[in-house]
């Protein structure tokens, strides 16, 4: 399985991916406002150039220039002008802007004569033909031109586009270099604020590895972030939840020990007198004995394993039954078993009785109603299961006409492995009732216990459904 990231460098990376694009995205809209603001910046100094001239066209301090000097400034752009030297008053720049940069002022009129020029300037007009800014192709290259019309004359400046632009991304540069180290230094800050934010996380993942296997409690209840404070609350919750399945398997293992224990030593002690018979009845009548052990033995175990599973569940998924149906069904079912002992089991129920429940779950919990019914009913009684709606809640009672139960065990009765002496002959293992509540509160529902109209004992369950 291929190493995954960290959590840390997972946050890291996203927040480097969000600051990169939102980076590019400031950067981008930064480039555009400094090209722009290069430009406006540039064409004022082609403003403040073409004054300039302006004003020194009328101080009327400007010759006609001669080719020959204009030539020589052209092959030479370092050279200075001399002062004193013949030929045309030169306005110098800054080397930097030198060839870059061109001008011509002329007298106006229909006559208009060249005043002066820059060291590169041609001898014809530049392609300015309007007052104002002009974009236009010139000397082989791409050219933005102002043309300024004012005391008598016009002075044409122009400036090439190239280095402008060159210019421009200059700036852009010299604003990424700083930007570039801020985005490394965030990086760096963010790893450690990530990392000293999840310190928590780390703490907790400790506490868990110094955990033994079989230790279940809780962890502790320290302040903890919000997000931890969740998760600690699931793991809790889990270790609740394993802590409860241990602890039914462990008394699954011990009812089920204490309560084979005699039933196993019956059924052997059963079959070995069957060796000892002193005639074939008997050793019939023993064998029967004997299988009638082992059926109670599979019954327990059934109970003992349903038991295990109904405390295994937190919760059941319902859906929609028709009880009364279910009811005849399981009466049609365990009515065989009722007349082997003489039983008459009888059902009150209305035709239709739908309810929110899960069906598996309510069958077996009818089934040991109607068997717990059955079996401490006394010969030629009757067991009566009653279904009926109360209000949002449905109501199923069973009640037969035994000797009942006391009051001091009436309050016992639900717990497991519970018989009392009126119980002791019966072959019950004191299960049945406890499944039946378990089912009931996994339903939200209640068991009651009470005397029936007949004398004996009546288990009403009341389910919300």
């Amino acid at each position: 399985m291929r190493p995954r990231l960290s959590l840390t460098a997972r946050v890291v990376l996203i927040v480097t991916l969000a600051l990169a694009a939102g980076g590019a995205g400031i950067g981008w809209l930064v480039f555009r406002a400094a090209t722009g603001q290069a430009a406006e910046l540039f064409d004022g100094q082609l403003v403040q150039t073409a004054e300039m001239l302006v004003a020194v066209a009328h101080q009327g301090d400007m010759a006609p220039p001669r080719p020959a000097e204009r030539h020589k400034a052209h092959d030479d752009d370092d050279e200075a002008v001399q002062p004193g030297a013949s030929g045309p008053r030169e306005i110098r720049f800054g080397r930097r802007f030198r060839q870059v940069l061109v001008y011509q002022v002329w007298s106006a009129g229909p006559d208009g004569r060249q005043l002066a020029r820059s060291p590169h300037g041609p001898d014809d007009w530049l392609p300015a033909p309007a007052e104002g800014f002009t974009d236009a192709q010139w000397a082989g290259g791409a050219w933005r031109f102002f043309r300024l019309e004012r005391a008598g004359c016009i002075v044409i400046v122009g400036q090439n586009a190239e280095v402008r632009q060159r210019l421009v991304h200059e700036i852009g540069e010299h604003g990424f270099t700083p930007l570039a180290i801020g985005f490394l230094g965030v990086i760096l800050l963010a790893w450690g604020a990530i990392a000293f934010g999840l310190q928590p996380l780390s703490r907790l993942a400790g506490e868990l590895r110094e955990r033994a296997p079989d230790q279940l409690d809780p962890l502790a209840d320290r302040a903890r972030p919000r997000e931890l404070a969740a998760l600690v609350a699931a793991l809790n919750g889990l270790f609740a939840r394993v802590a409860r399945a241990f602890e039914n398997e462990r008394r699954f293992t011990a009812d089920a020990a204490h309560e084979l224990r005699t039933p196993l030593a019956a059924v052997a002690a059963q079959i070995q007198s069957v060796e000892t018979a002193p005639d074939e009845a008997t050793r019939a009548s023993r064998l029967r004995l004997a299988l009638a052990g082992v059926q109670r033995m599979a019954r327990l175990v059934e109970q003992l394993l349903a038991a295990a599973r109904l405390d295994a569940l937190d919760s059941v998924r319902r859906e929609s039954v028709d009880l009364a149906q279910l009811a005849r069904e399981l009466a049609a079912e365990r009515a065989a078993a009722a007349l082997t002992r003489d039983v008459e089991l009888a059902l009150e129920a209305p035709d239709k009785l739908p309810a929110q429940v899960q069906p598996e779950l309510m069958r077996a919990l009818l089934r040991n109603l109607i068997d717990n019914a059955v079996r401490h009913a006394p010969a030629g009684s009757d067991v009566t299961l009653r279904l009926q709606r109360e209000g949002n809640a449905v109501c199923l009672s069973v009640s037969d006409a035994g000797t009942g139960v006391d009051d001091a065990l009436m309050a016992q009765l639900g717990e497991r492995f519970v018989r009392g002496e009126a119980m002791a002959g019966t072959t019950g293992a004191g299960l049945g009732l406890s499944i039946v509540r378990r089912i009931a509160a996994l339903h939200g529902g209640s068991v009651d216990f009470g005397r029936a109209d007949e004398g004996g004992l009546k288990v009403t369950v009341r389910i919300e459904a």
